[in-house]
């Protein structure tokens, strides 16, 4: 038996590649969205018991537990059932035994203490009950392992266990158990698949329904090829790359691509999830006994009430009825066919438009093994092409880059992807990338530096006042500011440009120029055709208007006067002119103000340190005299600068009154 479970463990050590089951059903059509996801439709092998098996790779039970549906009118889905995420750990939770004690004779024969078993070792047989394992070393490499038993008729015996050991339970239980385990351990090491049988009631013919599931799946990519001619024309081609990554086999089936990038979620509704609860920990103090309970009477009354009114008859219609109706919804859902796509003349794909993506269906069916790449045309259309230099403002380089304006003139949206650029004449020109672009939108593909020509730019900043208004004795002055950038552009000297500058746009300004041509979502553009030689100016204006207010009483006498002369109004220059005269006179006045004061000051903490001095110094001393003299000296100082404080004092009141005279006629 140790042998068969070793030889099984062997052969697991290998890892083959996942090989589905030929009969899953097959797959008719695979649709692929740009959100990295594949809604798989195929076919439904039913057998006599009403049972559906598809066998799924193990990364992808996750999705196709979320969003598996059965297909069709007839029947219904009774449910789905599968092995568990964990089998191997799952299985050894009933077995008497670990998975590591079947790793040896020793370590099994431990792990059975008790088991009934017969066991040859050494040309030695033993039959009993086991009572242990001991372990010897047999030297300081190797260890040597004797086992004790203990027979029917009570007699202790040993066996050294050898390499050629074998062993036989004879309980037909633990046989089966070992062969369980093994059998599990087969399955673990090559645990990458899960057979998902799903049960439908009421059908017999496979053909009536189908499976429809979605699972991730790489994606998909779009290459586009652009011929410009010299005729304002290019020829667009877009082919489409993609993988098959869903672990089976591709055969004849229809592949729709979708632009969508819808919201996307997974779960692992595949795994186990235990709730964690807080551990309360084992009371043993001694409680208060309370008397019995003697039941809640309420819960009568609320079953007798209930009891005497049944359920409303409309109330139960509508039940009824809504599930009624939920049913008819799903199966009509499930059963209806794709809707068909108008096929656009000369396109190589039928290509439909919705309000939030782009549909190719790609004709004809496809075979394409599983890690293969597949990559077909899906676009084949000619659109209108511009030549034209490309430039941004605040660009390290002076040059341009030369770009080709493509706008959308082939009835679908085209995703977004790298582009290769040709000239009809002189070959490969350059790499770009296009994003997504609308129908009968506009893209600037660039893909070179043109040094032929060059652009400067200057930025001259002004001010102006744009309105005044004064109102009780607040000017509210609202100011333009505004920033010119002049753009010179010098053309090649061998040919006429197309050239267009993308112009920043500022938050909260607006813009003008006699060379707008359309914006970004951060850019203003502007746009000029430059002659071959010659040199082309253009202007860019942004303005912001920012209104700030200011009381009259406090404004500094210049600002009074820039006001006065940005006005077109007479009367209030005159009045402001006036007040900026008497706030003049009046921040003299009061400057002189100040500076008494100041002189004051010091006058008296000089008087302060004469005090302070006289108190250190002998009395009757010349020293005391000339500190006596100094102090009569600074307190007939000090009383000439209050007097002419004081006459200053009025002045000021006198002027701040003119000057509130004259706020008073605004």
């Amino acid at each position: 038996m140790l042998k068969q479970v070793t030889a099984i463990l062997l052969l697991s050590v290998s890892s083959p590649a996942i090989v589905l089951a030929a009969d899953n059903g097959a797959i008719r059509s695979i649709t692929l969205s740009s959100g990295g996801l594949a809604q798989v439709s195929r076919a439904a092998d039913i057998n006599s018991d009403g049972m559906i098996r598809i066998e799924v790779p193990l990364d992808q039970v996750d999705d196709i537990l979320k969003s598996l549906v059965v297909n069709g009118a007839a029947g219904s889905v009774a449910g789905m059932s599968l092995a568990g995420p964990q089998p191997l750990q799952e299985t050894f939770k009933g077995l008497p035994f670990s998975l590591e004690a079947l790793s040896s004779v020793p370590s099994l024969l431990t792990s059975m203490q008790g088991a009934k078993v017969a066991v040859t070792s050494g040309g030695k047989t033993v039959e009993g009950s086991i009572l242990g394992i001991e372990a010897r070393k047999a030297d300081e490499k190797t260890s040597t392992y004797l086992l004790t038993v203990i027979d029917k008729d009570g007699a202790v015996e040993t066996l050294a266990l050898g390499q050629d050991a074998s062993v036989r339970f004879d309980d037909p239980d633990t046989r089966a158990k070992l062969a369980k385990a093994t059998a599990a351990i087969a399955r673990g090491k090559n645990d990458r698949t899960r057979a998902i049988d799903i049960k439908v009631n009421g059908v017999k013919n496979s053909g009536d329904i189908g499976l429809t599931y979605v699972v991730p799946s790489p994606i998909w990519k779009t290459a586009y090829k652009v011929v410009i001619d010299g005729n304002n024309k290019a020829r667009l081609q877009a082919w489409t790359v993609l993988e098959n990554a869903s672990g089976e086999d591709w055969k004849g089936i229809k592949l729709t691509l979708t632009s969508a990038e819808p919201v996307t979620l997974k779960q692992g509704l595949h795994q186990l999830y235990w709730r964690e609860r807080q551990e309360v920990p084992v009371n043993t103090a001694s409680n208060n006994v309370p008397d019995p309970d003697s039941g809640d009477l309420s819960n009568r009354r609320r079953l007798a009430s209930s009891a005497a009114a049944p359920a409303p008859a409309g109330a139960m219609h509508y039940d009824a009825k809504r599930m009624a109706d939920a049913q008819a919804y799903a199966t009509d859902e499930l059963a209806r066919p794709a809707e068909p796509m108008q096929v656009a003349t000369g396109n190589p794909t039928a290509a439909t438009e919705s309000d939030i993506s782009a549909t190719f269906e790609l004709p004809g069916t496809y075979d394409l093994a599983n890690g293969d790449t597949l990559s077909v045309p899906i676009k084949d259309a000619d659109v209108e092409a511009d030549m034209v230099d490309m430039y941004r403002a605040g660009s390290a380089f002076r040059n341009p880059i030369a770009a080709v304006m493509l706008k959308n003139t082939t009835g679908v949206s085209l995703p977004a992807g790298i582009l290769t650029l040709y000239d009809s004449k002189t070959g490969y020109i350059g790499d770009s990338q296009l994003s997504a672009l609308p129908k009968d939108d506009t893209r600037l593909a660039s893909f070179a530096t043109d040094r032929k020509v060059s652009i400067s730019e200057q930025q001259t900043p002004t001010e102006e006042i744009a309105s005044l208004k004064v109102s009780d004795g607040v000017m509210n002055a609202t100011v333009r500011y505004r920033q010119t950038t002049t753009y010179i552009v010098s053309g090649a000297l061998d040919g006429e440009r197309t050239v267009i500058i993308e112009h920043p746009i500022r938050d909260g300004w607006s813009f003008s120029s006699a060379e707008s041509f359309g914006k970004t979502a951060t850019h203003q553009r502007l746009k000029v055709v430059v002659p071959a030689g010659t040199e082309k100016t253009l202007t860019a204006v942004d303005e912001q208007l920012q209104s700030n207010s200011y009381a009259l009483v406090d404004v500094e006498p210049d600002m009074l006067l820039g006001w006065s002369a940005s006005t077109q109004d007479k009367a209030l220059t005159d009045k402001l002119a006036n007040l900026a005269d008497a706030r003049k006179r009046q921040v003299a006045i009061q400057n002189e103000l100040a500076s008494l004061d100041s002189e004051i000051e010091k006058t008296i903490n000089d008087q302060e340190r004469i005090r302070r001095n006289l108190g250190a110094v002998p009395d009757n001393s010349d020293l005391k005299k000339r500190y006596l003299k100094a102090l009569a000296d600074s307190e007939d100082q000090i009383a000439s600068m209050n007097e002419r404080r004081d006459t200053v004092q009025q002045e000021s009141d006198r002027r701040g009154d003119k000057v509130t005279d004259i706020i008073r006629t605004f």
